[in-house]
């Protein structure tokens, strides 16, 4: 036996001794990436056709990887959570042992009279031995309660989170759908103006060999020639960013070619906010803004600590209630029921428990004051969503004039330059300042849609649904929709209102 024993160390040892660490090799590294890259899209609806506005929300919804990573999260927090609850129950311990001897256990005995007596076996070579039993810790049942309340708080944190998340990822694709669009829609105008800045190449080349023409004259030329150039690229760059930003949104392969239909006509007007009444808008905000009720929630947590703390600092009382098994042929109960019932205290847990108290009560305190501070910090956050809106509403009309007079600007210099009343360098110039504004207004348009939902996301609105991410793309869609309809054909009064009303009815503020 001694023999294998060192046998048995001796294998263990050299075993340990050959676990080296080992890097992943290139090739392998490569092939795992390549499937993850594989996975990445294999679960997804295909795209057919057009890309429109409510069918991109829709797959951010579905495919978007950190909305995904909220979700899963969410769900870790509900696994922790019925963990949480199993804890408060008894623990069921099952145990066994099967032991054996190479001899007898055999023992003798003295009697009074100092003579030695006959040997004697009460336990046989082989033993087997079993015990089923219940433990409960009054103790620790506390504790569990505790901290599966303090779980089931975690829990809708992470809901929140993952609301703020869709959320959040509504406006993001709504930034990079439009512009997307927006250049796409440039992208094809620039065509007209190409086509003019390669008819102005080719009479820059004829004139540089015209030395009756001022120098001067050639370099505004060329330097006009060399801004045109420039902004295309400007534009180019554009469009391919806004498109990589969105198919990155909507979980794409970023070298797959999407067309995208026009934005809803409901999105492309401007509109007037009117005179808010910011006591119902406060009211509505403080109580839908997933970062505040995220807060409370840990609020929550921070005063359960509290008991925590307490329940910590009493004895536990370990109740133990068994059912026990021994093969053992010299017994005369071999099956038997046993009950106890122990006290233990950490007095040293006692003793810490002022400073232990007072460190939870702190925690309670910091919690407060975050909330405190993030409350003032969304309240201005719709103050400044407001004036946002009204500043750029105003801008988008000055931009939307500007536009239309460098357009009339650019249609009568043509015209006078195929009368011969003006210059290529003059048309060139005109038409860049056209395609300049109408840039400036696309984005002004696009910057007023995305305020407008700033406004809705900073009162706590959902702007597409929470709860669909098992429907099917068309499904959503659909919903999508409707919603974003009544929301940009509501009056944002109105909508306070409404909203008011669904949750505080007929409440008057105070």
């Amino acid at each position: 036996m001694q023999k294998k024993g060192i046998i048995l160390c001796l294998l263990c040892f050299l075993t340990a001794c050959s676990v080296t660490p080992k890097p992943i090799t290139i090739n392998d590294n490569y092939k795992e990436a390549k499937n993850d890259l594989k996975q990445l899209f294999s679960r997804q609806e295909e795209l057919v056709g057009k890309l429109s506005f409510e069918d991109a929300l829709a797959r951010g919804l579905k495919y978007n990887l950190d909305y995904r990573i909220k979700l899963v999260n969410t769900a870790l927090q509900a696994g922790q959570l019925s963990l949480a609850k199993y804890m408060m129950f008894p623990s069921l311990n099952l145990s066994g042992s099967l032991y054996t001897r190479s001899n007898e256990f055999a023992s003798s005995g003295i009697t009074s009279t100092g003579q030695l007596t006959d040997v004697l076996n009460s336990t046989p070579r082989t033993l087997l031995t079993a015990r089923a039993g219940l433990t409960w810790n009054i103790l620790d049942f506390g504790l569990s309660y505790v901290k599966a309340k303090q779980q089931g708080n975690r829990l809708l944190i992470a809901e929140e989170e993952s609301r703020k998340q869709l959320q959040q990822l509504s406006q993001d694709v709504l930034i990079a759908y439009w512009n997307a669009y927006s250049a796409q829609q440039l992208v094809k105008s620039t065509e007209e103006f190409k086509i003019l800045l390669e008819r102005a190449k080719r009479k820059l080349n004829i004139a540089i060999k015209d030395k009756s023409i001022p120098k001067e004259n050639l370099l505004n030329f060329e330097a006009s020639l060399l801004e045109g150039n420039r902004r295309l690229i400007q534009l180019e760059y554009k469009y391919d960013k806004a498109m990589f930003d969105l198919k990155h949104l909507l979980n794409l392969p970023l070298d797959q070619n999407i067309i995208l239909a026009p934005p809803p006509i409901m999105a492309m007007r401007t509109r007037s906010l009117g005179e808010l009444d910011f006591a119902k808008l406060d009211a509505i905000t403080l109580v839908s803004r997933p970062e505040l009720r995220s807060q409370k929630y840990q609020e929550r947590i921070a005063k359960l600590g509290i008991k925590t703390t307490i329940l910590q600092a009493l004895p536990g009382i370990p109740l133990n209630y068994g059912w026990n098994y021994n093969s053992n042929k010299y017994l005369v109960n071999e099956k038997w029921l046993d009950r106890s019932m122990d006290v233990s205290w950490n007095l040293l847990n006692l003793i810490s428990l002022p400073t232990s108290l007072s460190t939870a009560r702190t925690e309670v305190e910091y919690e407060k004051l975050k909330l405190m501070a993030l409350t003032l910090a969304v309240l201005t956050e719709t103050r400044y969503a407001y004036t946002h809106y009204q500043t750029l509403n105003k801008e988008y009309d000055v931009a939307h004039k500007q536009t239309e007079n460098a357009v009339e600007l650019y249609t009568l210099t043509k015209n006078r330059e195929q009368a011969s009343l003006a210059s290529m360098q003059q048309v060139i110039l005109a038409k860049l300042k056209a395609i300049t504004t109408q840039m400036d207004e696309d984005l002004l348009l696009s910057d007023l849609s995305t305020a407008l939902g700033q406004l809705y996301l900073s009162i706590g609105a959902d702007i597409i649904p929470i709860d669909m991410d098992n429907a099917s793309i068309p499904t959503v869609t659909r919903t999508i929709k409707q919603n974003f309809a009544l929301q940009n054909t509501m009056d944002i009064t109105r909508y306070v209102d409404n909203t008011y009303k669904e949750l505080f009815g007929d409440t008057q503020l105070v």
